[in-house]
């Protein structure tokens, strides 16, 4: 049983590994950032900022709803910060080797071919 249990994991991790996800930045003026946020909040510590024309953005997931792929990768204590921050209307991302919470508002799905 524990060996049909994780070849299912395993297989459904490899199958949404092709669908990862990745965003685009919309709404932020040309001569501006989107802040990456420590914390799903405006008002926690900014970890980097993203430029206005940025098309790939990896979506790890919005408010609770985190992607299977990207969760087998972090440590326990990442997944538990991950779930204890969630909010709707925050978005969990990387970008360029940063990972944090961006406003929903300034991302949506991202039209080009992203690695």
């Amino acid at each position: 049983m524990k060996k049909l249990l994780l070849s299912i994991l395993i297989l459904g991790s490899s199958l949404i590994a092709d669908h990862i996800t990745f965003w685009q930045i919309n709404k932020v003026r040309s001569n501006d950032v989107l802040n990456i946020r420590s914390e799903s909040i405006y008002t926690s510590k900014k970890i980097s900022t993203i430029p206005f024309n940025e098309i790939c953005v990896k979506n790890y997931g919005c408010g609770k709803d985190i992607e299977l792929e990207p969760m087998m990768k972090m440590q326990e204590d990442e997944v538990k910060a991950f779930l204890a921050q969630a909010q709707e209307g925050w978005c969990f991302i990387e970008y360029q080797g940063n990972k944090g919470w961006v406003n929903k508002t300034f991302v949506k799905e991202s039209t080009r071919t992203c690695n």
